[in-house]
């Protein structure tokens, strides 16, 4: 046999194996009455791709990211690789087993970068080549040396995957190799006619070399007879529409369609070109895509290999479900083989049966292949992780906002060895989140090193930017924050090389990103994100710039510590133990930060002590009980976040002059107290002693009321939630406060309500 051959043969066994797996997962019986699903068909659309790719043309020092629908003939091509045994094959979509879509937490042994929501993935994968080119340029190991995305073109329709496109840093990655599955099919339609023709363009604007696989050999053959041109004028020019209802028509049929013109006749030259292929071979010609041809795609492949200067882009059309019975049907998205037709599909493909399950015979020609081939990709163990230290040598004015204290935090471990490992990421707001200290002393990264046109100029942030930099300066994209965080938050796993990434973007623009975070917490990336400005503190910036529900996405993100600090040393603490956590791999951190200034005297004087508390997720501010005839009748607990708790201590003295015992608690992490709640000791339990235990209880914050309205019910106690439960509008701080119920006055009327006062 031939490498073509033998290639071809284990192109079999790959789609089988793929049909097989899932025909197989849907024929389990059912406990629940829940359809399993499997994607046969967009597995099937990817079987030639990834078997040139994974038999033939990966390297070793190659990572891929497999389109998520294709994880059936994926894990077909892990078994033959001898990475999965026919147990885990049997275990698809099974509790514990393999997952769905790939998932490098759950399925560790096989599955390289995790993928799943459309084109997240992809572009977290591009972003990794970025991760490893920066890791390169501060003295690091290329590891890995490629980055390898294979995408369905349906997946393209995501607007994060232009957004990465339109990064200037993107352009430069030679370490990057999208392979798109061009199957023309969406889940519920054939795709619009502009979109294919479309997609080479796009990415020849972005500075990608492009190479698209649009016919076979066979085709391309007959289009070099004499009259192959009107063939191809016939094929390209026809609505895609129209091109995937030849696939499905019968052979007869499909002659007459194609040869017919819009009179009721014939196209005479097309007709001769065709006269010696005989109709039941006429569909598999008319359906020779390049996608399917893999000696096109080896070649393709190795071409792509050469290029060392930007990133490639193999548009390889290819048809979803080839190769099973409901080939090219629009609606085969979600279709799962019947008996008849997995039948159909074993004599097609002869598999015998009682072989469902069969790797190839020791002594076979594609044995040998297999036994030959390099091995797959290992991430090295990682290096030692940083070390942080528990403080920083820096003093805070006595006002000072949190915003600003952060950007002093990190100024100082700019200072320290520790901020070697550190890398910053903002999509356009670099100074006005503060960074403007940190970028000054560490510079902006870019691969070349680049005049400032303005270097003559005095400015308060000097814009040198060159291969030591440590700040990635992004457009205004927040996916692409997330999923380049994503992937330098992954480069201990990946490259066995640790970075401490820190990100920082408008806290209401955390919406924006939101799947993207999402994303890259699921992939478990560890990194950072500060937010700020929050809230209606940002006054007169008005409603667009203000953030109300993010307090509630900071409690409900997995893998992910929210804080929201009131004063100075508070941030220096937080940042500090989150960039641990990071270093030690153990979950990220969304600090939610302001630009309120804030007195700093109220604020404990630092411990060990307040430090666990601050990090535990709240302390006691205010003691009401030292108050002389403290009662617990006429006493009143103030819950407190970030800006809201000097709110909070003006309330407590208008509340204690008349007559009244407040204590004020300081919740630095509504997200902690909530987790702690599962603990056989919650600390918010801590915090309340036995003799307050049914005092009523007041929450502010400047988001929206929900994300401390749990603390009433965890302690049994009435409470009023407040906050800022509607869209912000412009105006002073005193007037917002006052008109979304969270000033002072309004804490001292909901307290005198709790107390039974008028």
């Amino acid at each position: 046999m031939t490498r073509l051959e033998v290639l071809q043969a284990i192109e079999r066994r790959v789609l089988w194996l793929s049909a097989w797996m899932v025909h197989a997962a849907n024929a389990r019986p059912s406990t629940d009455g829940l359809k399993v699903g499997g994607h046969q068909a967009s597995s099937a659309s990817l079987v030639s791709l990834l078997t040139a790719l994974y038999f033939d043309a990966l390297r070793p020092t190659d990572i891929v990211a497999v389109k998520a629908h294709a994880s059936p003939a994926f894990y077909a091509i892990q078994y033959l690789r001898g990475r999965l045994g026919a147990a885990d094959l049997k275990s698809l979509r099974v509790f514990g087993g393999l997952q769905a879509y790939p998932s490098r937490r759950k399925n560790p042994a096989v599955v390289d970068l995790s993928t799943g929501s459309m084109g997240l993935g992809a572009v977290a994968a591009t972003f990794g080549g970025l991760a490893t080119r920066y890791l390169v340029d501060h003295g690091g190991v290329a590891v890995p040396e490629r980055f390898v995305v294979m995408v369905g073109d349906a997946e393209l329709d995501e607007g994060n995957v232009w957004e990465m496109l339109g990064e200037d840093l993107v352009r430069r990655l030679g370490n990057v190799l999208w392979i798109v599955d061009v199957n023309r099919q969406s889940l519920d339609r054939v795709v619009p006619d502009a979109r294919p023709r479309q997609l080479a363009d796009m990415f020849r604007a972005g500075g990608w070399r492009v190479d698209e696989l649009r016919w076979g050999r066979r085709l391309q053959a007959r289009f070099a007879r004499a009259g192959g041109e009107r063939l191809r004028a016939r094929l390209e020019t026809m609505p895609i529409a129209e091109y995937q209802r030849l696939l499905r028509l019968p052979a007869g049929g499909l002659r007459k369609a194609l040869v017919g013109v819009a009179d009721g006749g014939i196209d005479a030259a097309l007709d001769r070109l065709l006269a010696d292929v005989a109709d039941d071979a006429l569909p598999a010609l008319v359906g020779d895509v390049g996608g399917h041809d893999l000696a096109l795609i080896l070649e393709a492949y190795a071409a792509a290999g050469q290029e060392r200067d930007r990133p490639t882009v193999i548009l390889a059309h290819t048809i979803k479900g080839w190769g099973l019975p409901f080939a090219g049907d629009p609606l085969n998205h979600t279709m799962v083989t019947s008996a008849a037709q997995i039948e159909a599909v074993r004599a097609s493909l002869g598999v015998r049966p009682g072989e469902e399950w069969a790797e190839f015979a020791a002594d076979t020609p594609e044995a040998r292949h297999l036994r030959a081939l390099p091995a797959l990709f290992t991430a090295p163990a990682p290096a030692p992780t940083p070390g942080v230290p528990e403080t920083v040598d820096e003093s805070y004015a006595e006002v000072l906002s949190t915003q600003e204290a952060f950007g002093r935090v990190l100024a100082a471990l700019g200072r320290l060895p520790v901020g070697d490992s550190i890398v910053t990421v903002s999509a356009d707001v670099a100074v006005t989140t503060h960074l403007a200290g940190w970028m000054n002393r560490r510079g902006i990264y870019h691969p070349d090193t680049r005049i400032d046109a303005f270097a003559d100029v005095p400015q308060a942030l000097k814009w040198r930017e060159g291969p030591r930099g440590q700040h990635v300066e992004l457009g205004i994209a927040e996916h692409d924050l997330f999923l380049l965080l994503a992937a330098l938050g992954l480069t201990a796993e990946v490259s066995g090389q640790p970075l401490l990434p820190i990100g920082t973007l408008y806290d209401p623009f955390v919406t924006r990103g939101l799947d993207a975070l999402y994303h890259a917490l699921y992939a478990g990336a560890r990194f950072v994100v500060v937010a700020t400005p929050s809230g209606v503190s940002l006054a007169p910036e008005g409603g667009a710039h203000q953030s109300v529900i993010t307090p509630g996405i900071g409690v409900t993100l997995p893998d992910l510590a929210y804080y929201e600090p009131a004063f100075a040393q508070e941030v220096e603490w937080i940042l500090l133990a989150g960039l641990r956590a990071v270093a030690e791999r153990r979950e990220s951190l969304y600090l939610r930060l302001s630009t309120a200034p804030v007195e700093q005297r109220p604020a404990l004087p630092p411990s060990v002590e307040q430090r666990a508390a601050v990090l535990a997720g709240g302390y006691r501010l205010r003691d009401g009980r030292r108050a002389l005839g403290w009662t617990p009748e006429r006493a009143v607990q103030l819950f407190a976040t970030g800006v809201m708790v000097t709110e909070a201590l003006a309330a407590a003295e208008q509340l204690a002059e008349s007559g009244a015992f407040p204590s004020v608690f300081v919740v630095t992490s509504p997200d902690r107290l909530y987790r702690g709640l599962r603990e056989p000791r919650p600390y918010l339990e801590t915090l309340v002693t036995a003799d307050e235990e049914d005092i009523p209880l007041v929450s502010v914050l400047d988001g929206h009321s929900h994300a401390l309205a749990f603390l009433g019910g965890a302690l049994g106690v009435p409470q009023l939630a407040l906050g800022v439960d509607s869209f912000g509008q412009s105006g002073t701080r005193p007037d917002l406060y006052r008109h979304y119920g969270i000033d002072a006055a309004a804490i001292v009327r909901a307290a005198r309500t709790l107390l039974g006062e008028p």
